[in-house]
């Protein structure tokens, strides 16, 4: 027989650690039968967990069914303090008889009954043991089991806590979420423009701060971007941050000149809040021509990211909001070409390596490495990679502008629809991939953007020889042209695969699931389909051929 104070010592680990309720039960119930040698030892939920039973050396339903009805007329709450249930007082309820007949147990077998109460005295159960000898259970036994019983209460307490704490974590996130959209601009369809944004917050437990955004397609059909970094951190951050892009809204809507806005938006926003300090730049852009002005108040350098991958730096000069002589010291302008992309973002990807060049450094070779990407896509590559690795001390945002328009109209007219039929192997995706490239070959569409569209056929045909029966000819390779897009069908006859309303992207680390992710980067819109127990999956890439 193990020593009670043994038992009693160890129960503070094994009890409040951090396993699971049910392996904490299952400790106690171990340890009480080897303590008190009772072959039958078992916990019944009573009040909070009633529907929570465990048992040793009996099958739980017959502890459900017989034992419990016993238990919950014998044990409340308001009883039960110190109380300690022997033979006599179960054997009172005829239930508890009969559990003991359906055990074809002695009706002098020896039991106990141990309620186990909260520290506010709410009734979580009852420990109870069988012996089928006659008095086999001394006071010892009974106190041990109290003991046990006790800890294993405040171990129900803490599993409620913890619940409780969850269930108003959940709210919290809610509420965040809600304010998350709240502050957020609504999506708009600008012309001649494809926009893309993510955010990150320095903090998990609390996703909002001081990094927002804005933009606005102005009745001129120009489209207003601002990108705004408030100092701090939470909710304070965020509210002074939407100050800050209201104004700077509200100035331009009223026909302010860009070169003040940011001086006009320091009056208004630090009239209210006198400590606010905030970097900011503000983009116009003109989707005719591709023409762009910026102002800036003390921001990081905007980028630029040619079609094939040249990146430069674009400074606009000015003073921070909340200093002296707040404002923009010169306007800068430039011209985006077709498929050029404009890129703001807030110093939280510039200094989480410490050091300012070397984050420069690292978001211009991201932007270079990931310049075809689609904008949505290209925005939270360039957070992720710029973050990598690195101490994550402050918020991060990524705000990005492509020109998006269709070749000239003296390109070469599309050819009729591509179709390639062939077997799920491996070794046939070359041969897919050559023959595809042929027919691009008479395309008027860039090269870079060729390029892409033949990786992206590449992987869905190594996804579909995945999921492929085997049989022969059971893979299928479609290209079309559809207005300025170019539409790409890999078609297999297995289960395929399904996309979710948002797959989720992996890891950067990850070793599967990135095809399908490089697949997404370099497309605007993914489709998966059944077509007559076929699975048919649909790239499309806009603005690649002439409207």
């Amino acid at each position: 027989m193990r020593s009670h104070v043994e038992v009693l010592a160890r129960a503070a680990r094994a009890v409040h650690g951090t396993d699971e309720i049910a392996e904490k039960v299952q400790w106690v119930l171990d340890e009480l039968g080897a303590l008190t040698e009772a072959p039958l030892v078992a916990f019944v939920g009573l009040g909070d967990r009633v529907d929570m039973v465990a048992a040793c050396g009996v099958a739980v339903d017959d502890v459900d069914r017989f034992a419990r009805p016993a238990l919950t007329r014998l044990v409340h709450p308001a009883t039960s303090v110190g109380l300690v249930l022997h033979s006599e007082d179960l054997a009172a309820d005829p239930r508890h008889r009969r559990f003991l007949q359906r055990l074809e147990l002695p009706t002098d077998a020896s039991c106990l009954a141990v309620p186990v109460l909260g520290g506010n005295g709410a009734l979580h159960g009852a420990l109870l043991l069988a012996h089928p000898k006659p008095d086999i259970f001394d006071e010892l036994d009974g106190e041990s089991a109290a003991a046990l019983a006790d800890h294993l209460g405040v171990a129900f307490d803490n599993l409620e806590t913890m619940e409780r704490f969850a269930e108003l974590q959940a709210v919290q996130r809610e509420i965040v979420h809600q304010l998350q959209e709240a502050v957020q601009p609504p999506a708009v369809q600008a012309e001649a423009a494809e926009l893309g944004v993510h955010y990150v917050s320095a903090d998990p437990s609390s996703p909002t701060g001081g990094d927002l955004y804005d933009w606005l397609v102005l009745p001129g059909g120009d489209l207003h971007l601002a990108i705004v970094d408030v100092m701090g951190k939470g909710v304070g951050a965020t509210k002074e941050a939407v100050s800050v892009c209201h104004a700077l809204r509200l100035l331009t809507l009223d026909g302010c000149p860009m070169e003040d806005l940011v001086a006009r938006a320091d009056t208004l926003t630090t009239a209210q809040s006198p400590d606010l300090v905030a970097t900011v730049m503000v983009a116009r852009y003109r989707p005719s021509d591709g023409f762009v002005r910026l102002a800036g108040g003390g921001h990081p350098p905007a980028l630029v990211i040619s079609g094939d991958g040249v990146v430069r730096q674009v400074s606009a000069p000015g003073v921070p909001i909340g200093y002296p002589g707040a404002g923009t010291t010169q306007l800068v302008e430039l011209v985006l070409g077709r498929n050029e992309t404009l890129v703001l973002y807030t110093d939280g990807l510039i200094e989480a390596t410490k050091d300012i060049l070397v984050g420069l450094e690292r978001i211009t070779a991201a932007a270079s490495e990931t310049a075809q990407y689609p904008a949505p896509h290209l925005a939270r590559a360039l957070v992720e990679r710029s973050l990598s690795g690195a101490m994550r001390r402050d918020d991060s945002l990524a705000l990005v502008l492509r020109r998006r328009v269709a070749p000239g109209a003296g390109a070469v007219p599309p050819l009729g629809t591509f179709e390639y039929r062939f077997s799920p192997s491996l070794a046939t995706i070359p041969l897919a991939r050559h023959l595809l490239g042929d027919w691009l070959e008479h395309l008027a569409i860039d090269e870079s953007e060729r390029d892409d569209l033949l990786l992206v056929a590449s992987e869905l045909c190594s996804n579909a020889v995945r999921h492929a029966s085997g049989a022969p000819g059971a893979l299928a390779m479609r290209a079309w042209a559809d207005g300025d897009a170019l539409v790409l069908e890999v078609e297999d006859d297995g289960a395929g695969m399904e996309l979710s309303v948002r797959l989720e992207d992996p890891d950067l680390d990850a070793e599967t699931g990135r095809g399908i992710y490089v697949v997404r980067a370099l497309t605007d819109d993914l489709t998966v389909r059944r077509v007559d127990e076929r699975t048919v999956v649909r790239a499309v890439r806009r603005a690649v051929l002439p409207a």
